[in-house]
């Protein structure tokens, strides 16, 4: 997903970006999702690699404009619509000369600049719209009239029935305005369509001297649970009819929910929570509260489903937890919002945010753990954590569950007793025998007088994992992503906020085979909903994440 990129001075000399064009606004608001298409929307890898077959001249490495690795391979996904990956009616080139005929395509970093135009179709001029080094797509338009008009489509695409999506990408006319056939009435025109309804129209994309990139938008509103996405040419013009594409985005209008409710309660207090729920499509009325005891593994419902009704972009729901005793503490209280009753039983057409009850007795507090962490080695669970505050702490009980549910102790630790410095533990538990692909742990904090407190719970993986996890999710001040690989490597790790902007990034290093890697030392997040993205050459893991 490229929703970021610095462009360099020089490339500002070669290209211009104007400003958007749209057939319908944006019903999003700048809330939205990650993009659905990813690298396949993008033309980037890991989805498009290098032709190492290309014509030479294509990919020199001697000019600005045949860089070495400069053509991409073709599109061949509609042959198996499952992956969601495009392709085109279109005839790929990557030979000498290969767009000079009409109804062609190609992917390629660059075709022409400043300094001269490559062989494959030497009086175009244009580069990759994003800038990171990816590829674009160029394509030389036939008469839709005479020729099939799709030259980019990709098929079933799962979206939530109900909600409300918006379309973008960027188009740019590939011949300048000084060519003898750049005349009025021959300038690209494309339209966009899901499930063969257009829902953006480009209009006729001017003819310029240096490469502009124009961007499109629209929007539709999912009546299935997959979409067949198509652009096409909306012009039966030979001559001209020269286009580019690129950063091709299909995002959810997200719902975003706030909590309002007080950070620490005292035993015998009366407690209420307001979520609010703020959606600019005004479609994920239906909601339903739920509830956990045992760190977020698993939540029960709080009665039956329902729909609200929003006020302008709005509405707030108050679950009233009565009077709150210690024995609630660490309790879970969560909010789902959809756009149907079925939708908040399917993990991606749902949002939430979770609010977590604190109650004590008001007296001084025994104990503050600063962090908890798991990692697994060799057939050993290795547990670290840390406190910034002891009083009258007498000793850490560690506890096990293969389920999530069911704890059983495994060690103790003695603690300092009364410390105003950080202090740090460690644990070791051997584990042996078919656990499973996770196991839990959590801490008991007991003090002198026998008083106790249980920890949050820290799930750690055993097993390879094929898929991506996070834990736990909401999360407060850190969390642990898990996943495999099939070879060890160095990786990306990026966060994004809701309107994609970056708000964290770092290499990370990738072992064979299992990987749990905590993520800490965030920077200032405010609650919400955020994307982080795990991704080279072999892995392209994304997922939402809640802060709190």
């Amino acid at each position: 997903m490229k929703k970021f990129y610095t462009i360099m001075l020089t490339v500002l000399s070669l290209c211009s970006y104007q400003s958007s064009r749209s057939q319908s606004q944006s019903e999003c608001g700048g809330i939205k999702g990650p993009n659905l298409l990813a690298a396949k929307g993008t033309f980037s890898s890991p989805f498009v690699s290098v032709n190492a077959t290309a014509a030479t001249c294509t990919a020199t490495g001697t000019s600005t404009f045949s860089p070495t690795g400069n053509v991409g391979n073709a599109l061949f996904g509609c042959s198996n619509p499952g992956f969601i990956s495009p392709c085109s009616d279109y005839v790929y080139t990557a030979s000498s000369g290969g767009l000079e005929p009409e109804f062609t395509y190609s992917l390629l970093k660059t075709i022409g600049d400043n300094n001269g135009g490559n062989c494959i179709k030497g009086d175009w001029i244009g580069k990759d719209h994003t800038g990171d080094g990816g590829y674009f797509m160029a394509v030389n338009g036939a008469p839709a009239n005479t020729f099939s008009p799709i030259f980019y489509q990709i098929k079933t695409i799962p979206v939530c029935i109900g909600a409300t999506y918006e379309f973008s990408a960027w188009v740019i006319n590939l011949l300048p305005a000084s060519s003898p056939y750049a005349t009025p009435g021959t300038e690209p025109n494309i339209s966009f369509k899901v499930n063969g309804n257009v829902i953006a129209n480009s209009g006729a994309i001017t003819y310029n001297n240096s490469a502009t990139w124009v961007k499109v938008t629209g929007s539709f509103v999912a009546t299935t649970a997959v979409v067949d996405f198509e652009v096409v040419n909306a012009t039966t013009i030979a001559v001209g009819n020269d286009l580019g594409l690129d950063d091709i985005s299909i995002n959810v209008c997200q719902s975003q929910v706030s909590v309002a409710g007080t950070s620490s309660n005292c035993a015998g207090s009366s407690v209420s929570v307001n979520f609010t729920v703020t959606d600019n499509s005004q479609s994920n009325t239906f909601y339903k509260f739920q509830t956990s005891t045992d760190g977020g593994i698993s939540f029960i419902d709080l009665g039956a489903p329902a729909q609200a009704v929003f006020v302008g972009n709005n509405y707030t729901l108050i679950n009233n937890l009565g009077f709150v005793t210690t024995a609630m503490n660490g309790t879970k209280y969560r909010l789902v919002v959809s756009t149907s009753q079925a939708g908040l039983l399917t993990p991606d057409c749902l949002f939430y945010n979770d609010y977590i009850l604190n109650v004590a007795d008001c007296g001084p507090l025994p104990v503050k753990l600063t962090a908890f962490t798991a990692r697994y080695s060799s057939g050993k669970a290795l547990l670290d954590w840390q406190t910034s505050q002891e009083l009258n702490s007498d000793r850490f009980e560690i506890y096990r569950s293969i389920d999530g549910q069911e704890f059983i102790k495994v060690g103790s630790i003695k603690s300092a007793g009364n410390s105003n410095f950080v202090r740090n533990y460690n644990f070791q538990d051997n584990i042996s025998g078919n656990l499973g692909n996770n196991v839990y742990y959590r801490l008991k904090q007991i003090d002198i007088d026998g008083k106790s407190i249980f920890s949050s719970v820290v799930k750690l993986a055993l097993g390879a994992k094929s898929t991506f996890d996070v834990f736990p999710n909401p999360f407060n001040g850190n969390f642990t992503v898990a996943f495999g690989a099939v070879k060890a490597s160095t990786a990306s790790l990026i966060i994004r906020n809701s309107t994609g902007n970056t708000v964290y990034s770092k290499t990370i290093y990738v072992n064979k085979g299992n990987n749990s890697v905590l993520i800490n030392n965030l920077p200032t997040l405010g609650s919400g909903v955020y994307y982080i993205s795990i991704y080279n050459d072999e892995l392209n893991f994304n997922s939402k994440l809640q802060k709190l």
